[in-house]
């Protein structure tokens, strides 16, 4: 009698935490559009002159990308590869930081306007702390929690000064931030629909999934479980005003912040 109550109650508690779970609520004023990686079009992504070209546009609200080197400092990069857009050769994770001082971003995009690969640290130094920061955890596997342990350790030390929230495309990373550092946002970045499933096991306090993926289901989860929507990446004026027309909180974009707000008024 007592095993069968035992797993009765095992049962309930598994139901409830997979079907009646609710978002948290944090007091952030995420900005309604958010530049992705900054600005490009005079600078190479994820640079602090993309960043402060997304400011002169007018955005409120940056979103960059973190790779942890192989000495532990938070290099703003979307790729670990560096043949991709960079002058040099290897993997960011592999190599120590003072290895990255003379490697240039943006050889292919922007070839006349190369730039050097920031920190994070200096990114928090050069961009004002009224910018929202919309910072992506990136990782090399499903339990890689490298940048994610080194990221936290930087926000208990209280040396971000930005309002912010982390993203992710890696639940497992998400369930890393609900325990161990529970007073930071999370997001949950969503490019396979098949990857939903998964907010029911580690509850995210934000959905961030593709904005071509965003339907009823989506609309229906995101009421039920009380979640805030932000989307990626809307670069066309009539998608910009699908989101408005549907309440969604927060948009990624390529698309200049004047453009933007213009296409909302």
């Amino acid at each position: 009698m007592i095993e069968f109550v035992f797993i009765l109650i095992l049962i309930m508690l598994l139901v409830r935490h997979l079907f009646f779970w609710k978002a948290r609520t944090f007091n952030i004023n995420i900005p309604k559009f958010m530049a992705h990686r900054g600005m490009k079009i005079e600078s190479p992504e994820n640079t602090i002159e993309s960043f402060k070209e997304a400011i002169k546009h007018g955005f409120k609200g940056v979103e960059l990308d973190i790779i942890l080197t192989k000495d532990g400092e938070l290099i703003c990069s979307h790729n670990y590869d560096l043949e991709r857009e960079t002058n040099g050769q290897g993997w960011i994770h592999k190599i120590n930081l003072n290895e990255l001082d003379k490697i240039k971003t943006g050889i292919y995009s922007h070839p006349n306007n190369s730039q050097a690969l920031p920190t994070f640290l200096e990114i928090l130094s050069e961009i004002p702390s009224n910018i929202f920061l919309n910072i992506e955890i990136k990782t090399l596997s499903l339990f890689d929690l490298s940048t994610t342990k080194s990221l936290i350790k930087l926000i208990k030390s209280e040396q971000i000064k930005h309002s912010f929230i982390i993203s992710t495309f890696n639940p497992i990373v998400v369930g890393y931030f609900r325990l161990f550092s529970p007073s930071v946002s999370i997001g949950y970045l969503i490019e396979d629909i098949t990857w939903l499933w998964t907010a029911h096991l580690f509850h995210p306090d934000y959905l961030h999934p593709r904005a071509d993926l965003v339907d009823q289901d989506i609309f229906g989860m995101c009421k039920r479980h009380n979640l805030t929507l932000n989307v990626w990446t809307v670069n066309t004026i009539p998608a910009i005003r699908w989101c408005k027309k549907n309440h969604i909180s927060g948009i990624i974009t390529d698309k200049g912040g004047r453009t933007c707000h213009a296409a909302i008024v």
